[in-house]
């Protein structure tokens, strides 16, 4: 009902026949009469026979009493339009003024029970304040007052002991990335075991599901940041029933309302069976329900009583640092309560329960007692460090490892800084490094070059992660890591060989000046001789290519010159040109209307004959048809042929008129389009 609202005021406020001179506004709600929680849907439609300014925007702060969720704005411009209605033999003529319409949807929930008013919204256009030119109550057991608010009634959460719903959640303070469960608890009272067996809940029996409204059920409704562990699809096919089982309505889901496919209907019926039972069902409410157990707790007089318990748990974790709000949630429905007055003992009740919205905060790690090597990550982690190769000269360079891994969080964490250890920076070369991550794990991968020789140690590297269920930092420290450095191999006098070194004798000297800076061996230095055999080759070979082309030119150009192929490129040009010829002539009379029916017969053959490339002459709708499928190759273009080519068989007999021709024209003219981006594609 809530989404049938939207879109039937939004229909009425897009194409309404209302003639606005000036800006002028619509207001509507969904309805007058709510419990609380429960969410009103409350449109503000600006209507002018000029375009509305896309700043002009509805200011709703004097609404304390709801919270407000604002949904996509809706903005539509009508040129105008006229209407020919035939009454009594005579056209009449309706023309629509132009209207420019903006219209702003939102949702309202209501935070207090009792007697509430929806204010006017306050909207300036132009220096001047906008009033609501009329305003709808849908369910009309409200009545507005003259300056446009609108007077509400909200009712508090039956008093009863049937029904008991409540939020819990195994934490309320928590870290980043850490999981967390939230569960929807609901507990219905048992009927005494004269009138129903001990085993069953009162669930068992009611014709309709009761629904629970539960706003983190939805994937799409959730804030930024919170992510479920399980996608709600698969979340809620884990607690499905079966209409025989019974169960729950959670938001009213439908079996085609959140992407469930056909499968949830599979019973092991034959395939025609089934699919007849999938149409049957789609649109019926989908039932849900945790297995549940019996529990005993007191009932409003005090005494020990047997309720049959559902926990509708779901798991989220929270990339980012925020208080989030679960709730509150609604269960609404009719349920079965013992009646000594009825035959039957019970009777079916309508009960509306609310369970209160519970705060779950996820904060920051202490910045008191952070350490510098703090890197960003929570959770539990182990670390390794490596370095390869372990054998190297003197400015080589050498691979660095860092991975942490464990169970936590990855997502802000920060690769260590190595220039702030001494014991790094005085022996080695460090560049910034790729990373690498996942859910369990991160790599850090640096690329470091030794600047003395001799045998060095890398020392130890400390990192340090927030432990969240200790609630402490926690540093790790590699191990020290033992390495060979050689040194580089000394070119004696002024110069350099070349010719040596490029002939694979001989090094050279790593330098950290002029051209050949950071170069440490001949695999270094390339030959930059030129090549002239690598020339003569490419200038061959650019030769080939050219007579290639221009061979394969020379056969696409007599391929083209093919009168077979010319006469079926034209084939839709020219059956084009024979149709617009035949409508532009008078086909008033039974007999014209025969004769043209024929000869759009003829078109079609003609047409079919051009593209196959054979003669028109004696072709006959069942040849037409075979041959039009097999080049056309789609099965619904070829079954409108052959309906178009049927019905104009039966010309001879009368069978066409002035409408139903006009019917096979344009049946002809969207099979030649088709069948024309065929040949193009």
């Amino acid at each position: 009902m809530f989404r049938l609202f939207f879109i039937v005021v939004s229909v009425l406020l897009m194409f309404g026949g209302v003639c606005a001179a000036d800006l002028s506004m619509n207001v509507a709600v969904d309805r007058s009469v709510i419990y609380q929680g429960e969410r009103l849907a409350y449109q503000i439609a600006l209507i002018d026979s000029d375009p509305i300014d896309n700043s002009i925007t509805p200011d709703l702060s004097a609404y304390n009493d709801f919270e407000i969720k604002t949904l996509p704005k809706q903005a539509a411009n009508n040129s105008g339009s006229s209407i020919h209605i035939v009454i009594n033999g005579k056209t009449v003529r309706q023309e629509s003024s132009k209207q420019s319409r903006a219209i702003f949807t939102y949702e309202l929930t209501p935070k207090r029970s009792g007697e509430l008013v929806i204010p006017p919204p306050n909207i300036l256009a132009n220096g001047r304040k906008i009033t609501p030119t009329s305003v709808t109550v849908a369910d009309r057991s409200g009545i507005a007052n003259t300056d446009g608010s609108i007077p509400i009634t909200v009712k508090a959460p039956d008093n009863q002991d049937v029904v008991s719903i409540h939020i819990e959640s195994d934490r309320e303070r928590l870290y980043p990335f850490q999981t967390f469960t939230v569960t929807l608890v609901v507990q219905v009272k048992a009927l005494p075991t004269e009138i129903m067996s001990a085993d069953r809940s009162p669930i068992s029996i009611l014709r309709e599901p009761p629904n629970i409204t539960v706003p983190w059920a939805n994937d799409d409704n959730l804030p930024k940041g919170l992510q479920p562990t399980k996608p709600m699809n698969d979340w809620l096919a884990s607690i499905r029933t079966t209409r025989q089982q019974r169960g729950f309505s959670i938001n009213e889901y439908a079996a085609r309302g959140i992407g469930f496919g056909d499968d949830f209907f599979n019973s092991g019926m034959p395939g025609g069976m089934n699919n007849m039972m999938n149409d049957m069902m789609r649109g019926r409410l989908l039932h849900f329900a945790p297995t549940p157990k019996q529990i005993v707790r007191k009932d409003a007089n005090g005494k020990n009583a047997v309720y049959w318990e559902y926990r509708f748990a779901r798991e989220f974790l929270s990339s980012e640092i925020a208080d989030y709000k679960f709730g509150a949630a609604i269960i609404k429905g009719n349920f079965a309560i013992e009646d000594k007055t009825n035959e039957e003992g019970a009777r079916a009740k309508l009960i509306y329960a609310l369970a209160p919205a519970i705060n779950i905060n996820i904060i920051d790690v202490p910045t008191t007692n952070r350490p510098d090597s703090y890197i960003g990550a929570f959770g539990r982690f182990d670390l390794n460090v490596d370095i390869q190769p372990r054998k190297a000269k003197r400015g080589e360079p050498m691979t660095l490892t860092i991975k942490l891994q464990g169970k936590g969080s990855t997502g802000n964490i920060k690769p260590p800084d190595l220039t702030t250890i001494p014991e790094i920076t005085t022996n080695f070369k460090t560049h910034s490094p790729t990373e690498e991550g996942n859910n369990t794990s991160c790599t850090f991968t640096y690329p470091i070059r030794a600047t003395k020789s001799g045998q060095l140690t890398f020392p130890s590297i400390p990192l340090t992660y927030f432990d969240v269920e200790k609630e402490e930092f926690v540093t790790l420290s590699s191990g020290v890591i033992p390495l060979d450095i050689a040194e580089v191999d000394v070119v004696e006098g002024a110069g350099v060989n070349f010719s040596n070194a490029l002939s694979g004798n001989g090094d050279f000297v790593r330098s950290d000046k002029g051209l050949f800076a950071n170069m440490s061996g001949r695999s270094d230095v390339v030959d930059r001789s030129v090549d002239y055999v690598g020339w003569l080759v490419s200038l061959v070979s650019l030769g080939v290519i050219y007579a290639v082309f221009l061979m394969g030119h020379l056969i696409w150009q007599n391929k083209d010159n093919n009168p077979k192929k010319r006469r079926r490129l034209n084939a839709h040009t020219r059956a084009k040109q024979r149709l617009t010829q035949l409508t532009q002539q008078n086909n008033n009379s039974q007999e014209e209307i025969i004769k043209h029916g024929n000869e759009l017969q003829m078109i079609i053959f003609g047409f079919v004959a051009d593209l196959i490339g054979v003669s028109e002459q004696g072709m006959t709708t069942k040849e037409a048809c075979e041959k039009f499928a097999f080049f056309c190759n789609d099965v619904e273009l070829s079954a409108e042929l052959h309906k178009v080519l049927e019905m104009l068989d039966g010309t001879k007999y009368g069978g066409l008129d002035l409408r139903s021709l006009d019917e096979q024209i344009a049946a002809i003219n969207h099979i030649l389009a088709n069948s024309n981006n065929r040949q193009a594609n």
